[in-house]
């Protein structure tokens, strides 16, 4: 193959329809893959692998393999990820490294605006066996002086009402060519591509299901549940490739699988589907040959799979703040519970509502007492109250006539101390 020829395919692979970037269908799974912005948004540190292998049958369809990590930072408002990619597509080979940043600012109680930038380096490797003069200076200089510097930005703003919209800017920096006579009239500015994602994740404030321990079951509550059907929409500008415009629908038909399926404007609809095990997710994707690319004998293939480590994460605005009781000076057995608060007797107006974060529940008065000394030796300052209604000695750590305040004490109590199961008692005064 002359160098002639072989710089002519180059120009055309990046003028017409091939592709600069790769295309993914889990976007919707794994958004940080075409937004920085959406780094840690899950809440948990993940492992993602994604493999996709386009228009099998046909000798060098593009094959790209990615693998991600991502992690948001505990009571902080970043997050941080690495983006690791090989890219296949006909003689070209292009790997990519790059770390990524991403900022979270309250533009009011309940609306966020999150923004992300990617940076590393990227480099191109050129199958030589395939070409009939490997030795050629133009070649060598290429293969020898190709690692170049990339980078990518994105916003995205998040509502309470589900709805997410995204803008991001694939590329930064202008790429460097085999051949850069071929291109001196292409002046290229970072906006030359860009790329425009919402998508509407109602959020519910409760969600109710059944799992089975052992040979019992239990009715669970599931934590950030989401209403079952997903919708996304994808636009993305190019200035030297075709425009991509894509819908995409998913439905969990239960907790851990669901189904889904897309349309993308002059290419044809996908399936997909996806199963959870545990901290494990796979999900696949398939596209059948399109009717508007001749000569696929068949489809395109594309796996994810992910990896959580650990519990979900819970980006805050700020470290929430232990309140507990002042410090008494020491601790005396009550010998009696006479002395103790009561509440829940029905008596008084009802007007007026007591607050309890409580952390633990006891049937008798001296398991209740003895568990508050042994809070105070930990410098967690606690005192009972007993509850006409349910007959139990109840140890709380705060009380309050505001329920606000209430629910930040029961959250910090969880969240710095080895005490998760805290509720909240309301008593009528």
């Amino acid at each position: 193959m002359s160098k002639y020829f072989f710089i002519l395919l180059l120009f055309l692979a990046w003028k017409v329809n091939a592709q600069l970037a790769p295309v993914y269908n889990h976007f919707y799974n794994n958004p940080y893959l075409i937004n920085p912005a959406e780094v840690g948004m899950s809440g948990y540190m993940s492992f993602d692998f994604n493999h996709r292998q386009q228009w099998r049958g046909i000798e060098g369809a593009p094959v790209v393999s990615t693998f991600t990590f991502q992690t948001p930072f505990s009571y902080k408002k970043a997050s941080v990820g690495v983006t690791i990619r090989n890219f296949e597509r006909g003689l070209l080979n292009t790997n990519d490294l790059l770390f990524t940043y991403s900022y979270r600012a309250y533009l009011t109680k309940i609306t966020t605006l999150n923004f992300g930038i990617s940076a590393g380096l990227t480099s191109n490797t050129i199958d030589l066996n395939a070409i009939d003069d490997p030795d050629d200076p133009v070649l060598v200089d290429y293969t020898s002086n190709n690692m170049q510097p990339i980078a990518n930005a994105g916003f995205k703003l998040t509502s309470k009402s589900g709805l997410n919209i995204g803008i991001s800017l694939p590329r930064l920096f202008s790429p460097t060519y085999l051949n850069p006579e071929s291109f001196t009239s292409y002046e290229f500015s970072p906006f030359d591509e860009v790329q425009f994602v919402t998508y509407f994740k109602k959020p519910l404030e409760k969600k109710i299901v059944t799992r089975k321990y052992g040979r019992m079951k239990r009715r669970v509550e599931i934590e950030d549940p989401y209403a079952p059907l997903q919708l996304y929409f994808l636009y993305k500008y190019s200035k030297v490739q075709d425009q991509r415009i894509e819908v995409l629908a998913t439905l969990n038909l239960t907790e851990n699988f669901w189904v889904g399926g897309s349309y993308r404007m002059n290419y044809g609809a996908s399936g997909l589907l996806g199963l959870k095990i545990k901290n494990f997710l796979f999900s696949y994707a398939y596209e059948p040959a399109s009717e508007h690319v001749e000569g696929l004998p068949q489809g395109t293939h594309e796996v994810q799979l992910t990896l959580r480590i650990g519990e979900k994460k819970k980006i805050e605005r700020s470290k929430p703040i232990l309140r507990t009781l002042e410090k008494t000076e020491t601790h005396r057995a009550r010998f009696s519970a006479d002395d103790i608060s009561e509440g829940g007797d029905d008596q008084g107006d009802g007007n007026l509502k007591k607050y309890y974060v409580v952390i633990k529940s006891f049937k008798d008065f001296n398991s209740a007492d003895e568990f508050v000394r042994r809070m105070a030796e930990r410098e967690l300052y606690t005192n009972i109250f007993y509850n006409n209604i349910d007959k139990k000695y109840h140890v709380y750590s705060f009380q309050t006539y505001k329920l606000k305040e209430a629910n930040e004490q029961r959250r910090a109590v969880q969240e710095l101390t080895k005490y998760k199961s805290v509720t909240i008692i309301t008593v009528q005064q």
